[in-house]
């Protein structure tokens, strides 16, 4: 990075890039400016016209009262705050990942639904995070904080790219330290996600949040907005009906057990649902561990790295450059600062108005509300945390007529996150080590030379012709170089391979064979099979007959989709063996691929076999084909037998 390009710094902080640009505060990526460490943090700086007015102050330090004294890792943690260049500023952790929505719009692109196993972990570690806050006690004070949260939606739940996920934006959150009560007749925050208590009047309690969890995890599972209409009162209708098809009958994945959880979490009467978060996570953990017990945390971090592979890539370019600033000008301006009493950072040079004019585009902007209707436009991570709001009367008998608020976008820049991994101060050092190893490396291999040459010149000559040809390997192979092979290495594979992804396939329940060796999916249902070579795709789904591609030549890097066509019901006996009584192999034809198995068969029960279903429906018996072939013998010997329903043929007993 060019040397001569200049930074802004704004307080303690150098202002990398901007994230989000909204029309009352924009969010940066910066470093923190230390003498000994920085790190990359997520700063909110609010426009110096809206910092000047008392009431946005008041209701901007209502959202840091809320957050400031929370520590969980489910929720961004507040660093610190303050007041610079008359700009009201937050700065908070950052989080190296994207938003639920964008992670919802990014499978959408690729044809693919969220994982059940996934959505429900994301789900419980939002629980986690809200009933922290909920329960929330200060602790110099004694007194509970009574928070609620009254935003969630996957705009506000983040995901890491390491696998965390963070609840964020407590911008409208409802709790005692309040300084005002929300005025009457004023919703703030996404329409999609209201419960259906707000419109009946009631006072919010945590199961507001809880149901909005659950809202969240329906649109989820059936990748599709689950309140959605032409108009925003027509929204507001569905609300109040609040009927909830069960997410199974939209996607077939979805376990029994799971519809049964979140129909509880979404029942019209709060007092029919959950208690409280905790008690909606344990049942949603329980559900996990039961039905994927193989399931690891780790599976979001690799879902959220290959979804957003290139993404990654070009963030830790950025980052990496951003990791060569030269830090020492902008830490002595800051003691210059500090010591004179001045502000030299960079401000807004736009003109100031007046409180008064500030008020008054505060309470316009107050007045629209974003219903989330956009789902075709690219999400923004880090929305507006002055979410425009619509005006409507609470508990209202009947929804009808047509909408009296319009609905306002924002427009945003993507928003790239990682982790800033070096500093200038550790590079140095890293390449002094780098110069001193190396140093140490070529007088070995000095040493060396000098004695293998002794030895080659007292060597027998017998020996030496296998020697002469020989290419020494010294330093070239040891010392590491500026610009390290790896990369080079990992992308390697790719250009060998090509992938296959696969449609209406049960990740739990289903097998995929290539070339008669068992290949497990990763959590996008997708698997690398070599490319330029004739491949054979067996998917196995139980209780049906197999899926077979017999002869599939696939290019290099080529990515394809394939829906798996729904096969005729099969019901199978086995084969198999009770003792090793043979070694060799078995071949024989089974739904047209032709198949070679090992001998003693190891398989339990055995080796499917189907039987004959008739057109009734019933299953007979059925006579198969296969050939022996007995270790270090050319000729292979037909063997005929019966297969009957759940039933075992024992090939020793046959033979």
């Amino acid at each position: 990075m060019s040397s001569d390009k200049k930074f802004d710094r704004f307080g303690r902080y150098l202002i990398l890039d901007h994230l989000v640009d909204g029309g009352m505060a924009k969010i940066c990526r910066a470093r923190f400016l230390g003498e000994q460490a920085d790190k990359i943090v997520a700063i909110k700086m609010v426009q110096p016209q809206f910092s000047k007015d008392d009431s946005f102050k008041t209701m901007f330090m209502d959202e840091i009262k809320t957050t400031f004294g929370l520590l969980h890792p489910n929720i961004v943690q507040t660093y610190d705050y303050g007041l610079h260049n008359e700009q009201l500023f937050v700065a908070m952790e950052y989080c190296d990942g994207r938003n639920l929505k964008q992670f919802l719009d990014k499978l959408k692109e690729r044809n693919f639904v969220f994982p059940v196993e996934i959505s429900s972990y994301i789900a419980i570690q939002a629980c986690l995070g809200l009933h922290y806050a909920h329960t929330f006690t200060d602790k110099l004070t004694g007194k509970p904080a009574n928070i609620v949260h009254r935003d969630i939606s996957p705009h506000n739940i983040m995901l890491t790219f390491d696998g965390a996920i963070k609840v964020i934006d407590f911008g409208i959150a409802k709790s005692e330290t309040n300084s005002e009560a929300t005025q009457a007749g004023t919703i703030k925050g996404k329409l999609s996600y209201l419960a259906p208590e707000y419109l009946d009047g009631l006072d919010l309690d945590p199961r507001y949040d809880l149901f909005a969890v659950g809202i969240t995890l329906w649109e989820m599972l059936c990748s599709r907005k689950l309140f959605k209409a032409s108009n925003d009162l027509a929204v507001l209708k569905k609300i109040q009906e609040c009927k909830i098809p069960r997410p199974s009958s939209i996607n077939p994945n979805v376990p029994e057990e799971l519809d049964r959880i979140l129909m509880k979490a979404l029942q019209k009467d709060r007092t029919k649902r959950y208690a409280n978060m905790e008690d909606f996570a344990r049942e949603l953990n329980k559900f996990l561990y039961s039905t994927y017990p193989e399931f690891n945390a780790s599976d979001l971090s690799y879902f959220a790295k290959e979804l957003f592979k290139e993404e990654i890539k070009e963030d830790r370019e950025k980052l990496y450059e951003f990791g060569q600033i030269e830090l020492r000008p902008y830490l002595d301006d800051l003691k210059h600062e500090s010591e004179n009493g001045t502000a030299n950072s960079s401000s807004s040079s736009s003109s100031t108005p007046s409180a008064g004019e500030a008020t008054q585009k505060r309470k316009a902007l107050e007045a629209e509300l974003d219903f989330g209707f956009d789902s075709e436009s690219p999400a923004s991570v880090g929305e507006n945390h002055n979410e425009p709001t619509l005006t409507v009367k609470r508990g209202m008998p009947k929804v009808g007529g047509k909408s009296g608020g319009t609905r306002s976008r924002t427009s945003v820049k993507k928003l790239d996150f990682s982790e800033k991994t070096r500093s200038t101060k550790i590079k140095k050092v890293k390449k002094s080590e780098k110069k001193s190893s190396s140093n140490k490396m070529i007088y070995v291999a000095g040493v060396a030379l000098i004695v293998g040459a002794l030895a080659f010149k007292f060597m027998p000559e017998s020996v030496m012709p296998g020697v002469a040809n020989e290419s020494p390997a010294v330093v070239t192979t040891e010392v590491p170089t500026q610009n390290s092979p790896e990369v080079k290495a990992e992308r390697a594979p790719s250009s060998e391979t090509a992938r296959i992804k696969f449609k209406n396939f049960n990740r739990r329940k289903d097998k995929v064979y290539i070339n008669g060796s068992l290949v497990n999916t990763d959590v996008l249902n997708t698997i690398e099979v070599p490319a330029e070579k004739n491949i054979v795709l067996r998917v196995v789904k139980p209780g049906r007959e197999y899926y077979v591609e017999p002869n599939m030549v696939m290019t290099k890097g080529e990515l394809k989709e394939l829906d798996v066509m729904e096969r005729p019901v099969a019901l199978y006996g086995y084969l198999t063996m009770s003792r090793a009584c043979i070694d060799g192999k078995i071949y024989f034809e089974l739904f047209g691929e032709d198949r070679e198995e090992e001998l003693p068969i190891k398989e339990r029960p055995g080796i499917p076999f189907p039987t004959t279903i008739t057109s009734e429906g019933v299953s007979v018996e059925r006579e198969h084909e296969v050939f022996i072939q007995r270790l270090g013998r050319g000729v292979k010997k037909s063997v005929k037998f019966t297969i009957t329903e759940s039933k075992v043929v024992d090939l020793c007993k046959i033979l």
